[in-house]
């Protein structure tokens, strides 16, 4: 039996605590001060990935205002400095900026614990606490959240970092 591998939720223990680690990141720890209770500074988005191989079913982009893009991958691999990429900072600082709006339209949640889901889920961090959207249909706001990410996404990939 692997240690490092968390059997109940298919994915690494070192994923986990990269993804907890991020989500528990606070503007103080950043020295960031904020403008408003409801300016976004982190950003987390848990990405199913169709696999048939245990541990590679999910994938983590995580923003951190000006500071950092990293995806975390569910076997407990990580991408990070990603930031470096002047578009894919441009990028980052878009979605950052422009994802409060989704906040009325999202629940305020204490409930960070990673699960398994065909469905994208959304945590935007503010000064309030952390947002919770899980995008499960083709409403406004999941379309918007939605294609923010890819575009960041698709500005990681530009990059061709992700190339093996």
């Amino acid at each position: 039996m692997n240690k490092d591998f968390n059997n109940e939720k298919q994915v690494s223990q070192k994923y986990l605590n990269y993804r907890e680690q991020v989500l528990r990141y606070t503007n103080q720890d950043m020295g960031l001060t904020l403008e408003n209770d409801e300016q976004v500074y982190i950003a987390v988005f848990d990405m199913p990935i169709e696999s048939g191989v245990v541990g590679f079913q999910t994938q983590t982009l995580a923003l951190v205002f000006g500071l950092n893009t990293h995806i975390y991958h569910g076997s407990g691999s990580v991408v990070t400095n990603l930031e470096q990429f002047p578009e894919v900072m441009q990028a980052m600082q878009s979605l950052l900026v422009s994802s409060g709006q989704a906040l009325p339209y999202m629940d305020l949640t204490n409930d960070i614990e990673f699960y398994n889901s065909k469905k994208v889920r959304v945590y935007l961090k503010t000064k309030r606490g952390i947002y919770f959207k899980e995008l499960d249909s083709q409403n406004k706001v999941d379309v918007f959240l939605s294609n923010m990410m890819n575009h960041v996404m698709a500005k990681i990939s530009d990059t061709g970092i992700l190339k093996s």
